[in-house]
């Protein structure tokens, strides 16, 4: 059995009381950030399933008012939204994932021969009747910008492409606070182990609030890495790409080359799309972005099985003229490196590891609350404590003196 020094001891502890107050100060510093960041995340989970709860009128389908049950195809939604003229040029098709889903089109107003700002339109899959329309880039707390400002609130607080370096540089802080934290919390011997996770609840408040933020800081760690680190990354994305590429080959988003055919005609978006289904038979077209011109390719995203990303692992480029898929992005066609990038977002969100992950990662968006409200009990508590020990010392040596 080795005895440490007491000058190893003494090392010891200045190191760990290093560790306590970088973890103490981030936590103070950062703690409201670290609330609010991780409650939007925890919202944007779901942001589907929350959006359509707040907006039934627009996201939720209903019956259509001439007894229509059978699913329009995404070509002749598009063919109806291109006759109303308060709609202007499709962008962009979000077909319903599920009974009771809406047609999402991003589409760009046209008012006095100048666009507008984007906006969506909804439409009903049955009837095509247009359901309304909202801004995609208005902000505000009214139910049909409030997933979207949580949204760029959480991704650079409301302030553009500056703010996301303001939450990257937090993210990494973040970052630093959770691993001082594991580090503080991990055990120092043997039977220290058992108590890790325990809350002694016939203990003081103070204690109790220091086991729940100690038992809940370890049960989530991995998470809270995981989301930190994940966040962090997205944020410096086009960086991160560039890091990866060194290594394996990351190819961007490819502009498709213009190929006219004999008439010179463009393929119906019908043709393209039964063209792109045959193709991937095994797998649904969740989206569709059509290009503004006509000569970049339309580009398809499609979802299989087992595919983690919300609209589908793979996405294909067709060739506006000739209806040819001349580019396919799919785990048999991805790079080691591209896979790197593909999975970044799912594991951010959770939806890497199925409905399972989603609630953890729900979960440790809640946990910061938990983690701040104990942390800042505890060391609120303590410096009570250490001003009345101070108090009766001096009371002591004055009693002494006189």
């Amino acid at each position: 059995m080795t005895v440490k020094r007491p000058s190893a001891r003494v090392a010891t502890q200045r190191q760990r009381s290093l560790w306590n107050q970088l973890h103490r100060w981030l936590g103070i510093g950062l703690g409201v950030w670290f609330v609010l960041v991780g409650a939007t995340g925890a919202l944007l989970v779901y942001r589907e399933t929350v959006d359509a709860w707040l907006n039934p009128t627009l996201l939720r389908a209903g019956h259509a008012g001439d007894g229509t049950t059978a699913q329009l195809d995404a070509a002749t939604i598009v063919e109806i939204a291109q006759q109303l003229p308060e709609l202007g040029r499709v962008e962009r098709v979000r077909l319903p994932a599920g009974a009771g889903d809406v047609y999402r089109l991003q589409v760009r107003p046209l008012s006095s021969r100048v666009e507008s700002g984007r906006m969506e339109a909804l439409i009903h899959p049955a009837s095509g009747s247009l359901l309304g329309m909202r801004s995609l880039e208005a902000m505000s707390l009214r139910p049909p910008d409030l997933l979207r400002t949580l949204y760029e609130f959480h991704r650079n607080v409301l302030l553009g492409n500056w703010g996301s370096n303001i939450v990257g540089v937090a993210g990494f802080l973040l970052l630093t606070s959770v691993i001082t934290g594991v580090v503080i919390a991990w055990p120092r011997r043997r039977r220290a182990w058992r108590r890790l996770v325990w809350v002694n609840t016939g203990a003081s408040a103070t204690r109790i609030a220091f086991d729940l933020h100690r038992s809940g800081g370890v049960l989530l760690a991995l998470l809270l890495l995981l989301s930190t680190l994940t966040g962090a990354t997205l944020v410096y994305l086009n960086y991160v790409r560039d890091i990866v590429g060194v290594f394996s080959r990351v190819e961007t988003f490819p502009v498709l080359p213009w190929r006219t055919t004999a008439d010179g005609e463009p393929v119906p978006l019908s043709t393209m799309l039964s063209q792109v289904q045959q193709a991937f038979a095994a797998h649904t077209v969740t989206e569709i972005h059509i290009p503004p011109r006509g000569n970049t390719g339309y580009l398809f995203y499609l979802r299989g099985r087992d595919d983690v990303h919300r609209l589908g692992d793979t996405i294909a480029w067709v060739h506006p003229m000739t209806g040819e898929i001349l580019v396919e992005r799919s785990d048999r066609t991805r790079s080691g490196g591209e896979n790197f990038m593909h999975w970044l977002f799912p594991l951010h969100t959770g939806s890497a590891f199925g409905p399972g992950g989603l609630l953890a990662m729900c979960l440790t968006g809640a946990m910061p609350l938990l983690l701040v409200v104990t942390g800042l009990w505890v060391w609120l508590r303590k410096r009570r404590g250490e001003r009345i020990g101070q108090a009766r010392r001096a009371s002591r040596r004055g009693g002494a003196l006189s």
